[in-house]
């Protein structure tokens, strides 16, 4: 049971504080925090300031009860105050006053701009308040004549490194107002304990900026060893690391963020040392907005992708890598098939016909028997086998735009006026639009404004606008326009028929032309157990080792404010999923090291709803693998940013024990060495995931379920249900 009362909430106290330190660098951690923190006690001056601005602002956060996901940025940029005002003046009455009413001023504009910014532009607010405090602040303190300017910085040196070293650790150091080598040396450990990643970054963008000053001729130690010269630092890990997809692209335009830095922090150096206002982040917020700005408004999907959520970069690359194995692409839509039945595919993306660029990513659908799409002497349209058959949504979106008064064509004849025909236009949530078009005259099932799910019917196929027989075409495109360009899209959960009479099931695919497919049924025998309702708890005895002593771990499922679904463990990890087309998908794993979880998910973290998905293939993170320590380091060392496991699984329904055994097969390759691991997960109809299990070489483990329930609410009562087990359920699996 965890430790409540004033002991507890003390501990959560400081960690909150210590987590502000780390997010400067975006790193979150209380450990890398309170490491941070102690680096700024280099000048016990600037220290205290900043940890009683810290402080103070934790506690406003906590007493008007703003939002726990923003508690973070509120005490940094509280933080940020307190450090600035303990740099430039010394610790008394007068500045402790002025602190404390920085710091509320910081959890004020914190508060209200990062409502702002995600709101409208969807941008992070940064340490935009803190800008806007520390010049109220400055200004006041010209008020106060008894304040004492701190004087208490030195020009210390770490001897035994280069003068070069001794700048870029004291300009690190600088980013918590301690320009102190040893401050620095702290904060790039940090950094580079965090993610290698992002310390490279780090290195890369002071070379960057220290090339700039010396081609532009301009005296740079001034900048650099003071308070403004970590700018292009901040700017290339937030753009490099942080807000887009690691790799070549992304490290590309975070040096030429850097080099813009620069030229910004030149331009502001008047502003800074002149007029006295410490606008020492200006060139760092600046650049870093415009840039993601930029990057979102951009019609390409080429790299640099800005991440689906922006995290440590090793995170950023993991995520994408998943994706680009489930989907195909990176940014490929996700669709069911719009249609019920065996269809082919008449032209695939960069069709012979029509599907050229910018429109290249479309499908087209019809019915064909023995090579014909129709029976008869095909010149009427009821001749043709999907004339009239029904089209239905293929994803969650409001209809923008119906056209269903054009009269179909005869067969062999196109309207070229009216290239689509008539048509229905979806907006998804995420902003693109789903076109189906050459429907028939007069079929339209629903209207504009109308929401309509997956299966909805929506129309009939046809054979109106540039349709030469009756067909279906079907495209995602960035705009409401007729005509907008194609964006990349695939279809999930779907059978394809071979000419042999048997079939494959895909968890996703692009069909290509000549391709006959079908939509997966889902199974309720499958989706009803394995369904994860906000609050759903699962209690699992364990054992192996590396599992509890307890011998008992607990999952829940949690909403974040984000609205994502999470499965959190007792130890705090978790991991994200969707229960979306066809398919329970779990991603981006995080948190403290879970065995159990870790297990956990790699039997179950693709798990298709359908009965007719026999085998399939995935690739889950090779961390999740319950691997020895010198095996993890050599996965770091080989594979800096992740590696997926290449992961097979095959399905069958055991009809006497009347549960689903769900196998599969995980291989990582390690230089010359190959790791590989069986898991299994028996899926009971009334139970869902019943019992795991796990073997790497001679380890095993295994949980069972002993507990079925669901978290109470307000006005919901919670329950909780004891399952009938068998000890011998995994006897005989491979």
């Amino acid at each position: 049971m965890a430790t409540t009362g004033p002991l507890a909430a003390s501990r959560a106290y400081l960690a909150d504080t210590a987590r502000a330190y780390s997010a400067l660098f975006f790193l979150d951690s209380p450990i890398a925090g309170a490491l941070l923190l102690a680096g700024t006690f280099a000048y016990p001056n600037i220290g205290l300031s900043g940890l009683v601005a810290a402080f103070a602002g934790l506690a406003m956060a906590r007493l008007f009860r703003f939002p726990d996901a923003r508690t973070t940025i509120i005490v940094l940029n509280s933080l940020l105050v307190g450090l600035s005002l303990g740099a430039f003046y010394r610790l008394g009455p007068h500045l402790v006053v002025l602190v404390l009413g920085g710091a509320v001023l910081a959890v004020l504009a914190s508060t209200a701009l990062a409502d702002l910014f995600w709101r409208y532009e969807r941008l992070p607010v940064l340490v935009i308040p803190f800008l806007l405090v520390a010049a109220i602040t400055a200004l006041v303190a010209r008020q106060l004549s008894d304040l004492s300017p701190f004087v208490g910085y030195s020009e210390f040196t770490i001897a035994w490194l280069p003068y070069w070293a001794n700048d870029f650790l004291s300009l690190l150091g600088a980013t918590f107002f301690t320009i102190h080598p040893v401050a620095g040396a702290v904060v790039l450990a940090v950094i580079a304990w965090r993610s290698r990643y992002l310390a490279l970054l780090a290195i890369v963008a002071t070379l960057v900026g220290q090339g700039m000053f010396l081609l532009l001729e301009v005296n740079h130690q001034p900048l650099l060893i003071t308070w403004a010269g970590f700018n292009m630092v901040l700017t290339a890990i937030a753009i490099g690391g942080i807000y887009t997809v690691p790799g070549l692209a992304s490290f590309i335009t975070a040096m030429l963020a850097a080099a813009l830095t620069t030229l910004l922090l030149i331009a502001c150096q008047n502003l800074l040392f002149v007029h006295g206002l410490p606008l020492i982040a200006l060139p760092y917020i600046s650049v870093t907005l415009l840039f993601l700005l930029a990057l979102r408004t951009r019609l390409s999907v080429a790299p640099p992708r800005l991440a689906t959520q922006p995290g440590m970069p090793e995170q950023n690359y993991e995520r994408a890598r998943l994706t680009r194995v489930r989907n195909g692409e990176i940014d490929s839509v996700p669709l069911l098939l719009p249609v019920f039945g065996q269809w082919q595919i008449y032209q695939g993306f960069d069709g012979e016909h029509t599907h050229k660029p910018p429109w290249h990513h479309a499908l087209d659908f019809y019915m064909a028997e023995e090579e014909k799409s129709f029976s008869g002497d095909g010149t009427g349209l009821e001749d043709f086998y999907c004339f009239g058959l029904p089209v239905v949504s293929p994803a969650h979106g409001q209809v923008v735009r119906v056209r269903d008064h054009l009269a179909d064509n005869p067969p062999g004849d196109v309207d070229v006026k009216n290239n689509w025909g008539n048509l229905v236009l979806l907006r998804l949530e995420s902003g693109l639009h789903v076109l189906l078009a050459h429907l028939k005259q007069d079929s339209a099932k629903v209207k504009e404004g109308d929401w309509v799910e997956p299966g909805k019917p929506l129309a009939a196929c046809g054979n109106s606008g540039r349709s030469p027989q009756p067909h279906l075409h079907l495209q995602v495109q960035r705009s409401a326009q007729l005509g907008s360009p194609t964006r990349p899209f695939h279809l999930c959960s779907l059978l394809r028929h071979r000419e042999d009479g048997t079939s494959e099931y895909l968890v996703n695919t692009r069909p290509e032309l000549g391709d006959c497919v079908e939509a997966a049924v889902v199974d309720p025998r499958l989706a009803t157990p394995l369904h994860l309702p906000v609050g759903r708890q699962l209690t699992y005895r364990v054992e192996g080792p590396g599992l509890p002593d307890a011998g008992e771990v607990n999952l829940q499922v949690e909403l974040t404010l984000l609205g994502q679904f999470r499965l959190m463990s007792d130890s705090g990890a978790s991991a994200a999923f969707e229960e979306n087309n066809g398919v329970l998908a779990f991603y981006d794993r995080q948190g403290p090291a879970d065995r159990f979880l870790d297990i956990w998910l790699l039997a179950n973290g693709l798990t298709p709803l359908s009965e007719s998905a026999v085998s399939w293939q995935d690739a889950p993170a090779a961390r999740l693998l319950p691997l020895t320590p010198s095996q993890r380091v050599m996965l770091r060392i080989l594979y800096p940013l992740g590696r997926g496991l290449d992961s097979r699984y095959r399905r069958q329904f055991d009809t006497g024990q009347g549960v689903w055994h769900q196998r599969g097969y995980h291989e990582l390759r390690l230089g010359a060495q190959a790791v590989k691991a069986e898991t299994e997960s028996l899926i009971d109809a009334e139970q869902g995931f019943h019992t795991i299990s796990c073997r790497l070489g001679s380890k095993h483990w295994q949980a069972q379920l002993i507990e079925l329930g669901l978290a109470g609410d307000e006005g919901v009562p919670g329950w909780k249900i004891s399952p009938d087990t068998n000890e011998n359920l995994l006897e005989g699996s491979s």
